[in-house]
């Protein structure tokens, strides 16, 4: 046989068949999308999230302004409650039905007129209580020095 000189023919053709050949037949398993690029995947992630934050946001809005408005709800039904309670605290206390509870219970109006009674004698002395336990006396200046005053006096300037 007569020696080659070149390449063989063919073995170009051959090289490249086996390189796009099937995964499995060169005795590894392919992905359906081929290699992964984890940097895409996690870009895809980070933009999705994003995207899911103003929804977030949002309904989370949504929830406090009616969670504000129960509250403003329940102040409005207080303040209800609280012009009822004050109009019957005005009913219980006016004069005429105070005159008539005091006549159902057998209180009678004076015949007289009232006596005042004057008492010449001093109350009791005031309870001894420990110097500890007193608080200390405010110290006051007389006359507060301003704070201009106190710059020029800690300027060196002639008195």
């Amino acid at each position: 046989m007569a020696a080659i000189r070149g390449p063989i023919p063919g073995a170009r053709t051959r090289a490249r068949v086996a390189a796009h050949a099937p995964a499995a037949a060169r005795g590894r398993v392919a992905h359906p999308f081929g290699s992964i690029n984890w940097w895409v995947l996690g870009g895809i992630i980070i933009v999705g999230l994003s995207a899911l934050l103003p929804v977030i946001q949002s309904s989370m809005v949504t929830s406090e302004g009616f969670s504000m408005q129960r509250s403003q709800e329940q102040v409005a039904n207080l303040n209800g409650q609280i012009s009822i309670l004050e109009s019957e605290i005005g009913q219980m206390t006016s004069i005429g039905r105070i005159e008539q509870r005091a006549q159902e219970i057998g209180l009678q109006p004076p015949l007289a007129d009232p006596t005042f009674i004057h008492v010449n004698v001093p109350g009791p002395a005031p309870a001894k209580i420990p110097a500890s336990y007193l608080p200390a006396p405010a110290t006051t200046q007389e006359h507060p020095q301003s704070w201009w005053q106190s710059l020029f006096d800690w300027l060196p300037l002639p008195h």
